[in-house]
């Protein structure tokens, strides 16, 4: 009798009076790591197992153990060391130091493409890194806090001192910086049909106008500010709501059970089901409320407007100030909403269809060089970039200012002198 080793893989001549011998290949834990990835990125972290994996890469679960002893947990701290160390060469490239002659959008040029690149190639590793780090213990997010403090400096230093002159200051270089993670982050989850050389081009001239865009100094940058002592007055389902909400934003929606909300909120666990039916009644609740906010504001933006360029400057900050007020329950509504009932995901899919499609439409008007896929991936990426500039806690700029670097971004292949912004009257 043959004993099994866990792995399934066979190679060598078949036939009579042969043998079939297992054989290990080299790269076993490369294609572990890249089938989880595309299976993490599908489904979840939350929603993939350790026998998904195995049955993916054609082994047992048990063989796994072998190439990752910790697990599941294991396999995605790889993914997300992997894929810094990734970045890290592509943001690595920046010369260094710069020359008097040297153009500023010339030495940001080459790093942004190269993240650019990587989004695209590794999307489902970038994708991951970007959405799933909540999902790491304690322990794996501290053994990975000091390659993530180098990546963040890396590229705070390359948007600080890319030309000469006096650079950026360290607060304006962590807004680009949040930017630029949430533009890359939903280009990683994009699926689209344009050559990747096209995309390559599209992006790197959107984030370069996006992070050479002076950002005003205070009163425009703003620390948050103490409570009032006066608070209006909440309903329970509103308090649980909210309360949830800042946790599915910290550790995720699978992360987070009744007993957490309940303690968050002051109440007890079982007190929640008085409100709510289930945890996924909450994420409901929670994505229809953010998706309704944003829909209303859009619909006052569009009612303001008599043209195509001020109907984009005013659905931007008209998002960018919803957004700004709702951080938390906006970011469960672009990040967790996989996690909702099928047939509340697909009604509440369908709403934020529909007010992207007339955002597109409005897009395509301003910049007719962009067709529909264009301009949907540069608006996915600009919804991103505003909720991560939003959930910063200090030295966030303004919602009228995130707005305004958002524009630039949309409008960066367009000539300065038919800028939307200079047709509005005190709009700079």
């Amino acid at each position: 009798m043959t004993q099994n080793n866990g792995d399934t893989s066979t190679s060598g001549p078949s036939g009579a009076g042969a043998t079939n011998r297992a054989r290990r290949p080299k790269d076993r834990r490369a294609t572990i790591g890249r089938v989880a990835a595309d299976l993490f990125a599908e489904h979840g972290y939350a929603g993939t197992g350790l026998a998904d994996i195995a049955e993916h890469v054609g082994i047992t679960p048990g063989a796994l153990y072998r190439h990752f002893t910790g697990g599941k947990e294991d396999i995605l701290r790889s993914i997300v060391s992997t894929c810094m160390d990734a970045f890290i060469a592509a943001i690595g490239e920046l010369p260094d130091p710069p020359a008097e002659h040297t153009r500023t959008e010339t030495r940001l040029s080459k790093p942004i493409r190269n993240a650019v690149s990587l989004a695209q190639s590794q999307s489902a590793q970038v994708a991951i890194t970007l959405r799933e780090w909540h999902s790491l213990s304690d322990t794996a997010q501290q053994e990975l806090r000091q390659k993530e403090r180098h990546l963040a400096q890396l590229w705070e230093d390359a948007l600080r001192n890319a030309g000469p002159g006096p650079g950026t200051s360290p607060t304006e270089a962590a807004v680009r910086r949040r930017a630029l993670n949430g533009a890359l982050a939903n280009l990683a989850r994009s699926k689209t049909s344009l050559a990747p050389t096209r995309v390559e081009d599209l992006f790197t001239n959107s984030l370069l106008a996006l992070v050479l865009t002076p950002i005003d100094q205070p009163p425009a940058f703003v620390e948050p500010t103490r409570p009032s002592d006066w608070l209006p007055p909440r309903s329970r389902r509103q308090e649980i709501r909210d309360t949830s909400a800042s946790l599915f934003r910290m550790y995720g929606y699978h992360g987070v059970g009744i007993d957490d909300i309940g303690k968050a909120a002051g109440i007890s666990g079982p007190t929640v089901y008085g409100t709510y039916s289930s945890k996924a009644d909450i994420l409901v609740d929670a994505c229809d409320y953010a998706s309704g906010k944003i829909a209303c504001a859009l619909d006052a933006a569009f009612a303001s407007a008599r043209s195509a360029d001020e109907a984009l400057v005013h659905i931007v900050r008209a998002y960018a100030e919803t957004v700004f007020d709702n951080a938390d329950i906006i970011s469960v509504l672009n990040r967790e909403s996989d996690a909702l009932p099928d047939s509340d995901r697909a009604r509440i899919s369908r709403h934020r269809s529909d007010y992207r499609q007339v955002c597109v439409a409005v897009i395509t008007q301003v910049r007719p060089d962009l067709n529909d896929e264009e301009a949907s991936m540069l608006l996915g990426a600009v919804i991103n970039a505003i909720q991560e500039i939003g959930l910063m806690r200090r030295g966030r700029p303004t919602a009228h200012t995130t707005g305004d670097l958002a524009l630039k971004f949309l409008l960066a292949d367009r000539a300065s002198d038919a800028h939307p912004l200079a047709a509005l009257p005190g709009a700079n």
